[in-house]
């Protein structure tokens, strides 16, 4: 169930029935609290919802992404890095946004890579080359979508995009 509660939020997704809520391509900004959040019962102070093996299946709190560098280079591309943790042996798309700089939500959709696999233990290393230059400064945030059961994450904690 998508439900839009009040201004503080982007987009709520709650319930143990709420799967197969995919959440492609938004400008999702300027809320007061999270842009996407997955109403689950294992949320931190901030209400980030935590990795939870009982609900992978269940309900809509799947896979948390992290970014460990967005750098640009020389030529003006940014390549970005980062890890998922979900559910073992799943294939994911993972989308990532741009954003002006002391933003952490999903304004501009920068790209995407698919198709990728976690491994036994439930994780996947990615990288991705921007087309575009992104400012230094903007930060870079990512969602992933699970191929198989539809649900897109909460947005990743910010990367900031520094020079090489």
């Amino acid at each position: 169930m998508f439900q839009a509660s009040d201004s503080s939020v982007g987009v709520e997704v709650s319930g143990i029935g709420a799967v197969g809520n995919r959440i492609l391509s938004n400008s999702i900004f300027s809320n007061k609290e999270l842009g996407i959040d997955l109403f689950g019962d294992f949320e931190d102070a901030s209400g980030n919802t935590a990795n939870d093996p009982a609900t992978w299946i269940q309900g809509p709190t799947t896979c948390r992404t992290s970014m460990s560098s967005a750098r640009k280079s020389a030529s003006g591309k940014t390549l970005v890095k980062g890890r998922l943790g979900s559910a073992p042996n799943r294939t994911y798309t993972i989308q990532l946004f741009s954003n002006p700089k002391g933003t952490n939500e999903g304004k501009k959709l920068i790209g995407q890579r698919t198709s990728l696999t976690t491994d036994s233990s439930g994780k996947v290393s990615f990288s991705f080359s921007t087309r575009k230059a992104i400012a230094l400064g903007s930060t870079i945030i990512a969602t992933a979508i699970d191929s198989s059961a539809l649900d897109t994450s909460e947005f990743s904690a910010p990367k900031k995009v520094v020079a090489s």
